[in-house]
């Protein structure tokens, strides 16, 4: 087996498997357009995720100075 035919069969070979998965090989474009589309969606979430975490601790940390507040000023 030469060199360029594993190439075509390599070719081929890819070509089916990104087909199977849904992903036209014919088109590199829109395909880097759906990857970065994804990869924007993914940083977006953990952004969320960052700020929704953030935003816990601001209220806990809020509350328990509220209590320590009403602790002090009760007596």
């Amino acid at each position: 087996m030469t060199e360029h035919e594993i190439r075509i069969i390599v070719a081929e070979t890819v070509a089916e498997t990104l087909t199977r998965l849904g992903i036209d090989a014919a088109n590199p474009k829109d395909m880097q357009a759906d990857f970065q589309h994804l990869r924007d969606w993914r940083e977006s979430v953990k952004t969320v995720k960052r700020q929704s975490l953030i935003t816990a601790v601001g209220i806990l940390t809020a509350g328990v100075l509220g209590l320590i507040w009403l602790a002090i000023k009760g007596d």
